[in-house]
């Protein structure tokens, strides 16, 4: 595919979220995800951008979107976009940068937006505001392990597979623990399922990923939380068998 077109849209878009008031979504903003997931479809490479663009685009067809929902999307796709500016050098790696920018801007003002309506409501949103995707993996790694060690009397199948998708939801977005996804959705989809066999080989073969990634990097980020997380997943798969 040429890159013109994918430029042009770069520029497009840009224009469209600056030519917007403060928190309000672009006009044409269902027509531009859609936009971008035809020009991404056949692009190499820009596969895990186009499923969540579709997320989002489903999301907004919904008559009421969930902005958390939203909001979720609008990170992960900010994270995928960095993540691809950092590890690409072409001539409009800097204008992929802006957009991640931009679109995490604007997914922490609509998170803004959807308290002050819970706070009107005496609901106030428990959620917490993470700088950036490796905080949150980090307290995610320790309240996962809490969890666990509480064992099978201390979660239930629904709060497993909303978990799951927390993690989910944080390792798309965060370049260094991307790996940790495909073994994640293999996990959810079988404690969804009820198949109890599959997620008891499922958590050790977890635990054992786990631990080898914290073997090989002595010195990651999340080295120690991995490994306390893999002794957690074995611990708790124990009682399943």
């Amino acid at each position: 595919m040429a890159q013109a077109y994918p430029q042009t849209m770069l520029q497009n878009t840009l224009q469209a979220f600056s030519q917007t008031e403060d928190n309000e979504v672009p006009a044409n903003g269902t027509d531009l995800v859609k936009e971008w997931m035809s020009v991404l479809k056949h692009t190499d490479g820009a596969e895990d951008i186009h499923a969540k663009l579709t997320d989002l685009y489903d999301e907004l067809l919904n008559p009421s979107p969930d902005p958390q929902r939203v909001k979720e999307c609008l990170n992960t796709l900010a994270g995928q976009m960095q993540a691809m500016a950092r590890a690409t050098e072409s001539a409009t790696s800097e204008q992929v940068a802006q957009l991640a920018d931009t679109l995490r801007a604007f997914a922490t003002d609509l998170g803004r937006i959807n308290d002050d309506d819970q706070l009107a409501q005496n609901e106030p949103d428990p959620t917490p505001v993470y700088a950036n995707p490796g905080d949150h993996l980090q307290v995610l790694l320790t309240s996962t392990q809490e969890t666990l060690a509480g064992g099978l009397a201390a979660v239930t199948p629904e709060q497993g597979v909303a978990m799951l998708h927390e993690w989910m939801s944080v390792v798309q977005a965060e370049p260094s623990a991307q790996w940790l996804e495909a073994p994640l959705r293999e996990l959810t989809d079988a404690l969804a399922k009820g198949d109890m066999r599959s997620t008891e080989r499922l958590m050790r073969e977890l635990a054992g990923t786990a631990q080898e990634y914290a073997n090989n990097n002595d010195n990651g980020p999340f080295t120690t939380g991995l490994t306390n997380l893999a002794t957690a997943l074995i611990q708790f798969a124990g009682p399943l068998s």
